[in-house]
């Protein structure tokens, strides 16, 4: 409840706030420090927003030249211009007189380049020169390597298949069709042994070149495998990309060279049959082996006692030709025989040395 203020009390209050005043005015006056203080205080504002107002710039410089619909004319032209270049390019065919021959030159001239050998990756180079060089490695199968140099000659021929019993050269010949290719890294071996072999060549054939010719080597295949053949022609056929014996070089070129080998452990009977059925496989160049007679073997003897520096006595060159039989294994166990009874030329000379009278050591 508000009480009613007296005269007296109405003094008293007058009389306080006189004191108080009073008291402020003895006090010194802080308005010169408050008036530095804020003229400081203002000085170091204006520079702290002209630093910000610097360090903005360049950003709204950066954003002016980021901001595309800033960007001058000409550089939206050349963009244009760029890409309908591109376009150009990858919708042109290689087929094209200009672009396609443009592209086969420089392709040419890099690969000439790098394997330090001019027109690298020209097609026409002989392909029937390896089985020239079969020649000094594989004896006694004058009449096959003369069929195989004919079919390399024909570049229609895309697969040629090799066809005898173990041992009478085919892997051999192989070896050297590897070695002596004009283009090595074009060079693909297959074992058909192997776990799905039929696809292992589909997933060769998007890999081959267009530099030079491509070979592709398929070992161990039987009688029994001859359906394959077809599904090969087949698998070949399906791409437009490979074409043999054309005249547009921007085809890839491929020849296929399969190893037939046929077991002559079973009858004659079985062995002829064999053969027969192999020389019709469609599709394919058909090469057959000659069997290899005793006589044959002294060369194999020979030329593996060369390559591994060894030499042989008379008396171990008879066991070796004794216990071998060419109809059945032709070459293939010699080179063991071989390695297991030659000695080296220079243990041999120091034999006979110590055998003379006159260098005993006594």
């Amino acid at each position: 409840m508000a009480t009613d203020k007296t005269p007296i009390q109405g003094a008293s209050v007058l009389h306080k706030t006189k004191k108080r005043l009073s008291k402020k005015r003895d006090k010194p006056s802080p308005k010169p420090w408050r008036t530095g203080s804020s003229l400081l205080q203002r000085g170091l504002r204006r520079l702290a927003g002209a630093e910000q107002s610097v360090q903005k710039r360049p950003r709204r410089d950066q954003e002016k030249q980021m901001d595309p619909k800033r960007s001058p004319l000409w550089m939206l032209g050349l963009l244009l211009i760029i890409c309908a270049g591109l376009c150009l390019c990858l919708q042109l065919d290689e087929n094209s007189p200009t672009i396609g021959g443009f592209l086969e030159s420089y392709k040419n001239q890099y690969h000439s380049i790098v394997n330090n050998r001019e027109n690298y990756c020209e097609r026409a180079q002989r392909l029937g020169n390896m089985a020239i060089q079969a020649r000094h490695h594989v004896f006694h199968q004058d009449l096959a390597l003369e069929q195989l140099e004919q079919a390399l000659e024909n570049t229609t021929h895309q697969i040629i298949a090799l066809v005898g019993s173990s041992g009478v050269g085919k892997s051999l010949t192989a070896s050297v069709l590897r070695n002596h290719f004009p283009w090595p890294e074009n060079v693909k071996t297959l074992s058909w042994d192997t776990a799905r072999p039929l696809r292992r060549v589909q997933s060769m054939l998007p890999n081959l070149v267009h530099c030079g010719q491509n070979l592709i080597l398929i070992d161990n295949m039987t009688p029994k495998d001859a359906q394959d053949v077809q599904e090969i022609h087949e698998l070949i056929r399906a791409r437009e990309e490979i074409s043999n014996g054309t005249q547009q070089p921007h085809m890839k070129q491929l020849t296929v060279v399969i190893m037939f080998s046929v077991n002559r452990l079973q009858s004659d009977e079985a062995f002829k049959a064999d053969m027969k059925s192999l020389k019709q496989l469609p599709h394919a160049h058909v090469i057959a082996y000659a069997p290899l007679e005793p006589i044959h073997l002294l060369d194999c003897i020979r030329r593996e006692a060369s390559i591994e520096g060894l030499q042989l006595d008379d008396e171990i060159v008879e066991e070796i030709l004794r216990g071998s039989d060419p109809s059945f294994s032709g070459c293939k166990p010699i080179r063991a025989k071989v390695l297991l009874y030659g000695k080296r030329a220079i243990e041999s000379d120091n034999t006979d040395q110590k055998l003379e009278p006159g260098n005993s050591t006594d």
